[in-house]
């Protein structure tokens, strides 16, 4: 488990009318904070005299895939371009501009300011997919010790997710003069995640993952090398890669590979639940059975999948096959959970042409629903083997208000997802 976030010395424990729990609510109950930030224990009863009290008490949002670099362009790319297919793939060179004013400084800055963002909104942790390596002639120790140092700062358990970049296609293209800056040969691969390892001693919100960017980005030789260093340096950890995002990344899949992406990856690598695999929107019906009979988690990006016009994964089935479901604010321009849940929900709604259909049986609520499932993936996908609020979790915590004396914890998360007209939401530490 990924070392948990430290927690202010005073706060030792926190009282709820409703406490969120893996399987449902506690009515009055009373969280103890260790010094370590662990869960000491969860009671029910009256508060303590010296608790802090809350209406609800609720578990954070692990966000399982964000690229904080980008949240310096967010929302300067909306102009179209003039092209005839204005896509994904014309708003990636506008991104590839955008690096190129940046060094570990700025990095450093603009990740400083989106995890306070995110921590506001409902964050209390982070996967930060990192490939801008070499910024400004800063060197990639100094870039990861750049977002180590924003993370600390902002109070946000990291997941740092140093990223393989190889290749320009899955033609075997060479990377472009834009995309040096994200290259790494295997040696310095193997020697950032050792210098992070080390780095995790002096920074004890910090775990490390690896991250092969995608299939269209690294070869089946790259893939197993970075296996093998994971096996070799940081056992175990979680692997997350970008797959299926692209139509016309589908298509060069079954050219060069002979199948689709997820197809592929599974016949070839040993997806586990310890694997993520970020957006998978245009994953087939047989891929998901396959990621679900792995247990790896999917991460759904919905601001991001939307602003780029990625288009809609198939959350309907993913939900009914009990699959682990993870958000990312990735691209950020969108920095609440609520959103990403909340439009999960819609573009169901959209496609189906009714209501409320992301819920579980013994519960008619999406709002909660979605919150319990997206944490419980979540954690996961950071390595985190609690699902929510329990003994021994990291106490990660969310704090909510309601207006007026009576209410259901079902509506309020309701409120909460869907309209925050009725709830005020506060991160807790």
């Amino acid at each position: 488990m990924p070392p948990p976030l430290a927690v202010p010395a005073p706060m030792k424990s926190l009282h709820a009318r409703f406490l969120m729990t893996e399987k449902g609510w506690l009515e009055s109950a009373t969280v103890a904070i260790d010094d370590a930030g662990l869960i000491r224990s969860v009671t029910p009863g009256s508060a303590p005299a010296a608790s802090e009290t809350a209406d609800l008490l609720i578990p954070g949002m692990p966000n399982a895939h964000c690229h904080a670099f980008q949240r310096g362009i967010a929302g300067l790319t909306e102009r179209a371009s003039g092209q005839s297919a204005d896509s994904f793939w014309t708003w990636r060179e506008r991104m590839y501009q955008a690096v190129q004013d940046l060094d570990a400084g700025s990095l450093y800055e603009t990740a400083q300011q989106l995890y306070r963002d995110l921590r506001t909104r409902g964050y209390t942790s982070v996967a930060e997919f990192h490939y801008a390596h070499r910024l400004g002639g800063s060197s990639a120790d100094e870039t990861a010790e750049a977002l180590c140092r924003a993370a600390a700062e902002a109070g946000m358990r990291l997941l740092l997710l140093p990223v393989l970049y190889r290749r320009g296609g899955l033609d075997g293209s060479p990377l472009s003069e834009r995309q040096q800056g994200f290259a790494l040969d295997l040696d310095a691969y193997g020697l950032l995640l050792q210098g992070l390892t080390a780095r995790m001693a002096r920074h004890p919100h910090l775990s490390v993952g690896i991250a092969p960017h995608s299939l269209r980005a690294l070869s089946a030789d790259d893939l197993q090398e970075a296996l093998a260093l994971r096996d070799a340096i940081v056992p175990g950890c979680p692997v997350h890669i970008h797959i299926s995002e692209q139509a016309a990344e589908v298509a060069a899949a079954r050219e060069h590979l002979g199948t689709t992406p997820i197809d592929w990856l599974c016949a070839n690598a040993a997806v586990d639940a310890s694997w993520v695999l970020v957006h998978a929107t245009h994953a087939t019906a047989a891929e998901l059975q396959l990621a679900r009979a792995r247990n790896s988690v999917i991460c759904i990006c919905t601001t991001t999948e939307a602003n780029l016009g990625d288009g809609l994964f198939d959350i309907e089935r993913w939900w009914r096959l009990g699959g682990a479901l993870a958000i990312g604010s990735d691209s950020n321009v969108g920095v609440d959970p609520a959103e990403e849940l909340r439009w999960l929900e819609y573009q169901a709604r959209l496609r189906q042409q009714r209501r409320s259909l992301l819920v579980d049986a013994d519960s008619p609520h999406p709002g909660s629903n979605l919150w319990r499932r997206a944490v419980a993936g979540g954690r996961q996908a950071l390595g985190c083997a609690h699902a929510g609020i329990s003994v021994g979790a990291p106490a990660e915590l969310l704090a909510i208000k309601v207006a007026g004396p009576s209410f259901s914890p079902e509506v309020a998360m309701d409120d909460l997802v869907f309209a925050q007209r009725l709830t005020r939401l506060g991160p807790v530490g």
